[in-house]
């Protein structure tokens, strides 16, 4: 197997090779021994963040962006929007709010990412 990534862990973003040879890894083309961790990662356990927007409670004139504490497994993130789609938080919420604790058993708060007061 054989794939072609930009690891995103500096701002260098070198373009990887990784090659997978049973449950061996070759990565060529990073700079540094953080590439080495991304490919890895990226090729075994992808995950993902993600950032949207919810109506907020009683209006949809108004709305409240969101976004996860971290990252998910990939598989994962259509369910997650699914319950953010859920979400009416009150009009009153604060940065950093936790709006949905350990959304779906993953560990990761979904949190609003600015504060709106009424």
């Amino acid at each position: 197997m054989d794939d072609r990534l930009t690891c995103i862990l500096c701002p260098i973003g070198c373009e990887l090779e990784v090659s997978r040879v049973g449950d061996k890894f070759e990565v060529k083309g990073n700079e540094c021994d953080k590439g080495l961790a991304f490919a890895a990662d990226e090729v075994l356990h992808p995950k993902r963040n993600l950032a949207t927007s919810v109506p907020a409670s009683g209006t949809t004139a108004r709305m409240i962006s969101v976004r996860l504490t971290g990252g998910v497994p990939r598989e994962m993130i259509f369910p997650i929007l699914a319950e953010i789609a859920k979400l009416r938080p009150a009009l009153s919420v604060r940065r950093g709010q936790v709006l949905i604790a350990n959304v779906l058993g993953t560990g990761v708060d979904v949190i609003a990412t600015r504060t709106l007061l009424f």
